[in-house]
């Protein structure tokens, strides 16, 4: 007996064919597209961990009158100066500069100050906050492996603003001498409070530095000025 052939059922199958190898390709697409988000998530930077104390004394430095900023690695990992954000807050309640003012620094956008040395040694740029360290020298402008961005916040190591003028620029933004030294209410021929600003022994500055690769705060505290 002759076999007779259905077109009507081969044309139904082929439609059904269509549709699961459509469903095939999609799902494959999908998986590989998890995959590749998935590696270069996972290729993010981890934050690092550091115990990190910060200390602002009004009087000290090499001069013992100068308002420093010392920053020290206490422990934990290495962490490169490049990486890291500086941010500071600081409200003054009183002075013709009354009011919140912010600092924000990074290697990128920080700029040199001009200083005179601990030698005596004037018009010498540093990049703020340097490595602070005897066995890498003082504060010069040749003395480049000391700025900010240049060295490794380490266990151990202590960073610190040097004097006045570092210390008015990263807590204050300021870059005339004459403005970070009012600022810092170190200006003795100002009349409103002997500077810009009520700050000194017992002022509060909220103080916070951040990792920049991984987004994380390595350190968020309100420090009193001593």
């Amino acid at each position: 007996m002759k076999k007779t052939h259905n077109s009507q059922n081969d044309s139904a199958v082929s439609p059904v064919i269509g549709v699961m190898l459509m469903l095939v390709v999609t799902i494959v697409i999908a998986a590989f597209v998890a995959t590749f988000a998935g590696g270069l998530f996972s290729t993010s930077e981890a934050a690092p961990v550091a115990s990190i104390d910060v200390k602002i004394l009004y009087n000290s430095g090499y001069t013992g009158n100068d308002c420093v900023m010392y920053i020290e690695n206490l422990g934990g990992d290495s962490i490169s100066t490049s990486d890291m954000r500086i941010l500071t807050y600081y409200t003054s309640k009183t002075g013709s500069k009354a009011g919140t003012t912010k600092g924000d620094r990074t290697a990128m956008n920080t700029r040199s100050i001009t200083v005179t040395n601990s030698t005596g040694a004037t018009g010498q740029k540093i990049v703020v906050p340097i490595l602070l360290n005897a066995a890498y020298g003082d504060a010069a402008t040749d003395n480049t492996a000391i700025n900010f961005g240049n060295y490794n916040f380490a266990p151990g190591t202590i960073m610190s603003t040097y004097c006045n003028e570092g210390t008015a620029y990263i807590l204050m933004g300021q870059t005339s001498s004459a403005n970070q030294l009012k600022y810092l209410n170190k200006y003795d021929g100002d009349t409103v409070n002997d500077g810009y600003t009520d700050f000194g022994v017992g002022s509060t500055v909220h103080v916070e530095i951040l990792h920049t690769p991984s987004n994380s705060v390595l350190y968020s505290k309100d420090v009193i000025v001593a």
